[in-house]
């Protein structure tokens, strides 16, 4: 447990004692206000959604309000403060306003972004709560697995039925998926998606979750028909990742795509390749370390002239 879940904990106690806060309601998950309750998916809801997904969606809106309910405290205000700065930055909701969806958004501000040695984010935090106060083991379960997710490098393998065969670039990991969106994509293209496993295997789901809609990333000129190549984003993480190759090449790439260079830099790399966009996914051109190659970076566009 690390520093600023021991605060919250002593905190909330304390406030018990005091009879300001219920405990019972954070470890129900329940909200404080009719406002914050609205933002909970209704289990009429969740009967349209996919089993796995209705999982991963109810988990997500409890997430949110806890959130809500937590952000006030002083030992998460580094936390909330960054959050709250990066909401006036991106303005996540969906293209063409903003290139960062809320799907996207939200994990990155509930489960990458994190502060202190022992990298504490509000998804953490959450967890450490919910296991003091001895909440519902399947929520438990599942928080664990939004927090240990990523965003990572898939290439399209193919289709079965209705799932769609992810291989994952540097590790080499083929997932079978479903993906909410709707999008189906095309063998060989190149996603950039955030894939939640199966948090309980003895249901036996057999699948994984992408949670997010699906970044496809497409050649520098931005043409939806020709996909970004592997060869390119490998060349990438080999300039990018100092390693000595093996497993150690896999855990620097894990960390790479959870916490990139800095807080914001996947973020960025969203902002400024965003291209163009369908209803059921999202285009981005370019790399990361090479400003020219993103159509809305500070270095394209003194290119163009246009500042």
């Amino acid at each position: 447990m690390g520093p600023i879940s021991k605060k919250i904990i002593a905190g909330l106690k304390k406030a018990k004692n005091q009879k300001i806060i219920d405990l019972k309601a954070i470890k129900e998950a329940k909200t404080y206000s009719q406002e914050l309750d609205k933002t909970v998916v209704s289990e009429d809801e969740l009967l349209k959604y996919d089993p796995l997904h209705a999982v991963y969606s109810y988990a997500q809106n409890k997430i949110s309000v806890l959130v809500e309910q937590l952000s006030g405290f002083p030992a998460l205000s580094k936390l909330t403060n960054t959050l709250e700065h990066a909401n006036d930055i991106y303005l996540p909701s969906s293209p063409p306003r903003s290139p960062l969806t809320k799907s996207y958004f939200t994990c990155w501000g509930f489960f990458d972004l994190c502060i202190g040695i022992k990298k504490e984010s509000f998804g953490t935090v959450i967890l450490d709560l919910l296991k003091n106060l001895k909440a519902d083991l399947g929520l438990i379960k599942t928080i664990e697995c939004m927090q240990d997710s990523r965003m990572g490098i898939f290439v399209h393998k193919g289709h079965l039925d209705r799932y769609v065969i992810l291989e994952e670039l540097v590790t080499g990991r083929e997932i079978k998926v479903i993906v909410p969106s709707g999008y189906q994509g095309k063998e060989d293209e190149i996603w950039y998606a955030r894939v939640m496993p199966e948090p309980f295997p003895d249901l036996n789901y057999r699948y994984s979750l992408v949670f997010t809609t699906p970044y496809i990333l497409v050649d520098i000129n931005g043409n939806l028909g020709s996909s970004a190549k592997c060869d390119d984003w490998e060349a990438f993480f080999d300039r990018n990742l100092k390693t000595a190759g093996g497993k150690n090449k896999i855990r620097a790439y894990e960390s790479f795509m959870k916490y990139g260079k800095n807080k914001y830099f996947w973020n960025e790399y969203i902002f400024e390749g965003y291209v163009n966009y369908q209803e059921d996914m999202i285009m981005l051109a370019g790399f990361p370390d090479k400003p020219l190659s993103m159509p809305h970076s500070e270095a394209s566009q003194r290119e163009r002239g246009e500042i």
